[in-house]
This record gives structure tokens, C-alpha cells and sequence, in this order.
């Protein structure tokens, strides 16, 4: 789900996060083109399998096909698909296609004239081009509001009051918006809160200044009691310019490599006069050892092997890696590892620094990350059947009672909620191959629409949830507000620019580079095309989001 570098930069460590196979198909685009499903219909929804016609013969049902990359799973007789087909009157069959295969199926689809019904998670530019060609239908928003009313609340919830904005051309929505909403708000700055202890710092520090403190205490006062100076304050990855000292610039109000708007104008974080001050911070702690010097060639399993190994007392990542597994999506996390080696191990967690004028925050990651589900142009003709689709989308998805037998089974008879309130098997589906047989697994009807507040809440203690909840509550959401836009000219420079970027950056904090230099930078920045990519971005913006 997510896309671009900072999806490398994590790769690694998240690897071992999304072991719950519910969960699968929350933040990669490309990763789970399985059929992930998505939620309920309304109150009038349901329709009776067995209604009648006014000639009294049964109603013909509609057929509802479904892609899956897991057909050993999928079954048309399990219990969620079984409870979906009673609640809607229709019949379902999956499409088998192989993940990374799934794009290139949906063209040979289309090229020979065979429109499937729908898509899943088309990018921006091919969502565009979908339109443009006229190979996908308008989805009337009141049908939306009408039909998936807990999924549009959820998108309210991460994109405000108009979740369509993204998704809005000409004045007509054409897909049903897809976010990772753990994204917008996921990156956080933590301290070794036991070394906090250890060097006598007793809270977690609020401003740059106090950051700074905690750093050169654990460069210099030993925290990990091993009598060698082998410690640093900090460490990141220097493959990627969003995520490095993110929290430093943002204690500046500049964030490297995405566009925001201030007061109407967009702006890019890495030529702005705030990206020269943090750059200053940041060369005076790597003069002064607090920086590990070997952040220039890290990637992201340096940077967790780095956190592991006690060599790093701070480090930006994702919330959860803070957290025991069990507050949130299962799993061992960086906490739980170290808590093994040390028994008064704990993580402060803050979404930021302040800096000399009150700013602070932290590089998000924009939710938006593909443009949704699209209908193919034949149901403009059909709308019951884009109905039928939209409602078993949101069941699969926010329905509890559907979500639960789609992925678990029958309750209390297949499961049950643990003393710790998560699901617990019941024999013989204590068995993975056993829950396969009966078709229970993390698929759903969509691929889509992951709503974590409601999933996590079966995989989660129930001890622990209040505790995730409140460590989420501190992440900040500086996120780049055209990243589902398309934008050619930046399409086309923006790997040199970032490329320009980055090692202008690591000089600067290096000291290879002066900061004398850094309006030389500025200057060959826009040259390079910079000032074209502006020009385009004030456009898009003034075009799509400017109220």
C-alpha cells in the first residue's frame, strides 16, 4: 500500500508486522490484489434470495464476480460468502490472477473488449486514463452515501469532510476512494526511555533544545552501562530525504520532498528557509558525534538492526513498532525484542520536537495512496448490480457479523473471544490448513478498504487498546497534498531532483558541503526544473483542492 521510497525505506522492518493474514491487504497497492472485502449495505440493502417477480417466478440473481489470488481460500460456500449470499440474493464467483499479475490480466481484459466489472486500486494516471477512454462509469456519490455509509464515515475520518476529493473529476466521482489510514498519522519519534532514566533525563523531551540534550547524553554518559562509548543519539536511513530527521525539519516547518500549502501557495520543504536551519542543527550533532555516522549509507533493516542492537537511542518509524504486539496488529515488534534483552525497556513516543517558533510534526504519508475501486462503463446500464457490488463491499468490511465469518467462522462455533479479547480458535480450526479447508483466511470482496480501528480490535488485547489509541492520538499529519494528482512535469523530473536533494542534504550534515552553499543549492534546484514542478503544482492545486 504504500508506494515510493518511503515504502523501501520500511520494507524490511514491516515485514514481520503484517503477520496477521486479516491484515494483508492493507497498505500495498500491488501486494494483495486478492479479494480483501469491504462492507455492508444499508438498512433497505439486503435483498431476500428467494423475492419473486411480479409474474411470481423467482427473481434471477445477479452473479458477482471477485477477484482472489488465494482460490484455495476463497470458496463460494464458506461461511462469510454463504452469509453474503443470503443477505444480498446474488450468487459469487472468484477470478483467480496472481498478484503482480493481476494489472496486466485487466488490460488483455480490456484490450479485447471484455470490461470487467471492476477494478481494484487502478494508480492515479491510469485512473485518468480509464475515464479519459471511457472504460469506467461515474459512481453517483449519493449511491455512495446511500449504499456504504459506516465505509464513507471512515474515509470522512482521514480526509475530512470531502472524501471524493481525490477521486473527483469534472465535477463526477468515477471510483470509490481507497485509503491506508494508519499512513496519514503513522510516523512518530521515539527515545530509549530506559536510557531516558539511566542518564537522569526524566521526561521526554519537548523541544529541539532538550532533544539535543537527550542525544549528547546518550553519545557520552553511557546508557547502555557497557563502559565503552559506543552509543548515538540518533540514527536513520539517508536512501530516503522524507524520512530523514523528518522530526528535526518539521521542528522548522520544512518537509523535504512532498508539496504543502501555505496561505494558498504551494511550497516544497527542502528550498525553504527552515530546511537551512534544521540542516544546521543537524551538521552541529554530527560534528558532534550524536548523529551515528553511518546513517549516509543505512537502509531501513540498518536502521532497525541499529535500534536492536542498543546502538541508537532515538529513531523515527511507525507507532506500532513501539508498542507491544499485542496492542495492535500482532506480532513481534521492535519493543517486544528488546523488552526480551531488557527487562526495564520501554519506548517514549512523541509526534515531534518543537522548534524556536512552536512548529513541530513529522513526514506523513498521504492515505490516498491509489485511486480506488472503479466500475467497469457497461454498469452505468446496471446500476442494481454496482448496488449489489458496493454493498457487499461495505459488509465484507464493516459489518461485523459478515467480517467475522468471512475471516473467522461461525462464532462460538468456529471461534470465540479469548480472555484477552482477542479471537481464539475453537478445534479442529486451531489448524491453519483446517481454517482453509472451511475457507476462512485474509481475503476479502475488495482488496480494499481496511478500516485498522475495526480490525485490530480482534487482534488486539483489550488491555492494550487504550494504549495504542492514545500513542496514535500523538502522530502529526504533514502529509503531500497532491500526491494522488497527476502531474507530468514533476513525473518526469522528480527522480533528479530528489536525487539532487538528498546528496546536497547528506553533504550539508556531513559537513562536506558549507551551509554558505545552501542558496547555491536553492538556485540550481529550481533550475533543474524546480521552478516548472511549482508552476505545475500551484496549477493542480488551484485546479482540485483550493476552496
Amino acid at each position: 500500500m504504500v508506494k515510493g521510497s518511503k515504502k523501501r525505506w520500511l520494507t524490511g522492518a514491516l515485514a514481520g508486522i503484517v503477520a496477521v493474514s486479516l491484515l494483508a491487504g492493507c497498505a500495498s497497492s500491488g501486494s494483495n490484489e486478492n479479494t480483501q472485502t469491504n462492507n455492508q449495505g444499508n438498512s433497505n440493502g439486503g435483498t431476500n434470495a428467494n423475492s419473486e417477480s411480479p409474474d411470481n417466478k423467482p427473481a434471477e440473481k445477479k452473479l458477482l464476480k471477485f477477484w482472489t489470488t488465494s482460490p484455495e481460500i476463497a470458496k463460494a460456500d464458506s461461511p462469510g460468502v454463504q452469509a453474503i449470499r443470503d443477505k444480498f440474493g446474488i450468487d459469487v464467483e472468484f477470478v483467480p490472477t496472481g498478484g503482480e499479475g493481476f494489472k496486466e490480466k485487466v488490460n488483455l481484459m480490456i484490450s479485447s473488449g471484455d470490461i470487467p466489472d471492476w477494478m481494484k486500486e487502478p494508480s492515479f494516471t491510469d485512473y485518468d486514463k480509464y475515464m479519459q477512454q471511457g472504460i469506467i462509469t461515474e459512481i453517483p456519490q449519493e449511491l455512495i452515501e446511500q449504499h456504504m455509509p459506516k465505509y464513507v464515515e471512515w474515509l470522512k475520518r482521514f480526509l475530512g469532510d470531502d472524501p471524493f476529493k481525490y477521486v473527483r473529476r469534472d465535477g463526477k466521482i468515477y471510483a470509490l476512494p481507497v485509503i491506508w489510514d494508519i499512513g496519514i498519522d503513522g510516523m512518530q519519534l521515539a527515545f530509549r526511555e530506559d536510557w531516558l532514566k539511566k542518564v537522569g533525563i526524566a521526561k521526554t523531551p519537548e523541544t529541539i533544545e532538550e532533544m539535543e540534550a537527550v542525544l549528547t547524553k546518550f553519545r557520552n554518559d553511557d546508557p547502555d552501562e557497557n563502559g565503552k562509548k559506543d552509543t548515538y543519539g540518533i540514527t536513520s536511513a539517508g536512501d530516503n530525504i522524507e524520512s530523514m530527521f523528518s522530526s528535526v525539519f518539521g521542528a522548522f516547518d520544512a518537509y523535504p520532498n512532498i508539496f504543502r500549502e501555505k496561505d494558498g501557495k504551494v511550497v516544497r520543504g527542502e528550498i525553504e528557509p527552515g530546511a537551512k536551519q534544521a540542516l544546521e542543527v543537524l551538521n552541529r550533532w554530527y560534528k558532534n558525534e550524536l548523529i551515528d555516522p553511518e546513517f549516509v549509507v543505512n537502509k531501513g533493516n540498518n536502521v532497525e538492526d541499529k535500534v536492536l542492537t542498543d546502538k541508537a537511542g532515538a529513531v523515527e518509524f511507525y507507532w506500532w513498532s513501539f508498542l507491544p504486539g499485542n496492542a495492535f496488529l500482532g506480532g513481534e515488534q521492535w519493543f517486544d525484542k528488546l523488552k526480551a534483552k531488557h527487562p526495564d525497556f520501554g519506548f517514549a513516543t512523541t509526534g515531534g520536537v518543537k522548534g524556536p517558533d512552536g512548529h513541530y510534526g513529522i513526514s506523513q504519508y498521504n492515505p490516498a495512496y491509489a485511486s480506488g475501486v472503479v466500475f467497469g462503463k457497461q454498469l452505468e446500464d446496471d446500476q442494481d448490480k454496482m448496488i449489489k457490488y458496493m454493498q457487499v463491499f461495505e459488509a465484507s468490511q464493516f459489518d461485523p457479523d459478515i467480517y467475522e465469518k468471512l475471516n473467522f467462522g461461525v462464532k462460538d462455533r468456529d471461534w470465540k473471544v479469548g480472555a484477552n479479547g482477542t479471537v481464539e480458535y475453537i478445534a479442529p480450526y486451531t489448524d491453519e490448513k483446517e481454517r482453509q479447508k472451511l475457507g476462512l483466511g485474509g481475503y476479502s470482496m475488495s482488496g480494499s478498504f481496511n478500516d485498522y480501528d475495526f480490525q485490530t480490535s480482534y487482534t488486539s488485547d483489550a488491555s492494550m487498546r487504550q494504549l495504542a489509541k492514545d500513542t496514535r492520538a500523538k502522530g502529526t499529519r504533514n502529509i503531500d497534498i497532491l500526491a494522488p494528482f497527476n502531474k507530468p512535469l514533476y513525473n518526469e523530473t522528480q527522480d533528479k531532483l530528489k536525487q539532487f536533494t538528498t546528496q546536497n542534504f547528506i553533504d550539508f550534515i556531513t559537513g562536506r558541503k558549507s551551509l554558505d552553499d545552501f542558496d547555491a543549492f536553492v538556485k540550481e534546484w529550481m533550475s533543474m526544473g524546480g521552478d516548472k514542478v511549482l508552476e505545475e503544482a500551484q496549477q493542480v492545486y488551484d485546479q482540485n483542492l483550493k476552496q
